[in-house]
């Protein structure tokens, strides 16, 4: 199965959670923390169900730093959940690299990425490293330090045919030994496709092993980008032979993903609402839990309009605090006195001679019968 498009929209995806976070952080900055009734849409990325543990994969982009504190109630039954940075020291990665013949000239970019995301994360993670070839192998089981890893991809030379089906699942196989911490899937690949298995099957399998798929591709794949955005994950496209702006935007998005894991609940399906209070922000949204464990539950805030609904809202917040500070400092600014009055203007005066008529002037009045008597 292979198909190709533009991946710019999941790139904007990826930026959305941060316009939305420097939006608000502007208001908290300036005007200090929003009331607690102005709760943010928290975008829940993707449901990772266990039978014993369910995972949310959320996205709080680049928020506050500092100590986090998470709810999660189901059918209004407070929950124990646990909040934890996907990077971070409880992370088990595993570095899938095509090592195919058809890969060759991309190798070395690959090795490089792969070195360079190793060498980037928290001393205590857990990495394994596994080649896309004919068969598919073991470069480094898993190991905590980057020291092993990085020796073991140096030594990587391209051969064979890609096998990525099965080289994906040897990869899981790493990071499901581990402990119930992130568990990540870096996959390195100039394939369009898994040859052959549908992306929603192999997204259903990632989850079953509660991992996250994130790929870094230099073909624009809808195949990659769906079938990682279902785990949690995305899609970085690579330019050629300039892939920097790909690992930065795998390390950026990345450091923006958390875990709200909980009690996988009883009864199936169910929705769980969570709340997530970084002492600045207050974030909330729902998820559904569904019953069958392969199917895609679709998290309210999942979806794009999800996204954009939270840039939108928190947009408002930002307006509306504005005004409201603005509003006040009006009220609080002095008025200037209001200006003296004028003095009325001095009545007009005409200036000039008088005329007098010419029979009051002869001594005789103008009005015929009204001449004035004699004097005695």
């Amino acid at each position: 199965m292979s198909s190709s498009s533009r991946s710019r929209p999941d790139r904007r995806r990826a930026r959305v959670p941060v316009t939305a976070f420097v939006l608000a952080m502007v208001v908290v900055q300036c005007f200090g923390p929003l009331p607690a009734a102005a709760a943010i849409p928290l975008p829940v990325v993707a449901v990772l169900p266990g039978a014993e543990r369910t995972s949310l994969v959320v996205d709080l982009g680049a928020g506050p730093a500092g100590e986090k504190a998470v709810e999660v109630t189901v059918g209004g039954v407070a929950q124990r959940a646990t909040l934890t940075p996907v990077i971070s020291d409880r992370l088990a990665v595993a570095l899938l690299v095509d090592a195919s013949e058809a890969g060759r000239a991309t190798l070395p970019a690959w090795l490089s990425a792969a070195a360079r995301f190793i060498l980037e994360v928290p001393a205590g993670t857990q990495a394994a490293a596994v080649a896309d070839t004919s068969p598919p192998a073991v470069l480094a089981p898993p190991q905590r330090g980057p020291t092993g890893v990085v020796r073991a991809l140096s030594a990587v030379r391209a051969d064979g045919q890609r096998r990525t089906s099965s080289a994906l699942a040897l990869a899981l196989e790493q990071v499901t030994a581990t402990a119930t911490g992130p568990r990540v899937v870096v996959f390195y690949t100039t394939s369009t496709d898994a040859g052959g298995e549908t992306a929603t099957a192999l997204a259903a399998r990632v989850r079953r092993a509660a991992a996250i798929l994130v790929v870094v591709g230099t073909a624009d794949s809808t195949y990659w980008a769906g079938a990682a955005r279902a785990t949690g994950g995305f899609f970085a496209p690579a330019g050629t032979p300039v892939v920097v702006p790909a690992l930065d935007q795998v390390e950026t998005t990345l450091r923006g993903r958390y875990l709200v894991q909980f009690p996988t609940p009883s009864a199936l399906p169910a929705r769980a609402s969570v709340r997530i209070d970084t002492g600045s922000l207050t974030l909330t949204g729902d998820a559904v839990i569904a019953a069958d464990a392969d199917a895609f539950a679709q998290p309210r805030q999942a979806s794009g309009i999800g996204a954009l609904w939270w840039v939108l809202a928190a947009g408002l917040t930002v307006l509306t605090a504005a005004l409201l500070v603005w509003r006040r400092s009006r009220r609080l600014r002095p008025h200037p006195p209001d200006p003296p009055a004028r003095p009325a203007p001095p009545p007009a005066v005409a200036r000039g001679r008088a005329a007098v008529p010419p029979a009051v002037a002869r001594g005789r009045s103008p009005v015929p019968g009204s001449e004035p008597e004699a004097p005695p």
